[in-house]
């Protein structure tokens, strides 16, 4: 789900059903002074992970690896994939 962009004016006179969004339906609310970013409203339960829908744009973001060390981590999560079982679980194969 992508966030709502609001201007403060627009977000100030729709306040409560804004919140009933974010709150209900789990919406990000991206709150704009100008074209500046100046916050960003998020449920709850969203403080203490990282939101899924921004990973993608976070790794975009970050440093970019050569295509050796992208090869060398995709082997490295290989392995560790291949080594971990959990035999608490009933629906692991």
């Amino acid at each position: 789900m992508s966030a709502i962009a609001l201007t403060v004016t627009e977000f100030s006179r729709g306040l409560s059903n804004f919140l009933n969004q974010v709150q209900y339906q789990g919406q990000t609310l991206d709150i704009q002074r100008g074209k500046k970013l100046v916050a960003r409203v998020l449920p709850a339960g969203a403080s203490n992970g990282f939101p899924i829908d921004l990973l993608d744009n976070l790794l975009a973001q970050g440093p970019q690896l050569s295509t050796s060390d992208r090869r060398s981590m995709a082997e490295d999560l290989g392995a560790v994939r291949a080594n971990l079982t959990n035999r608490n679980d009933p629906w692991a194969l």
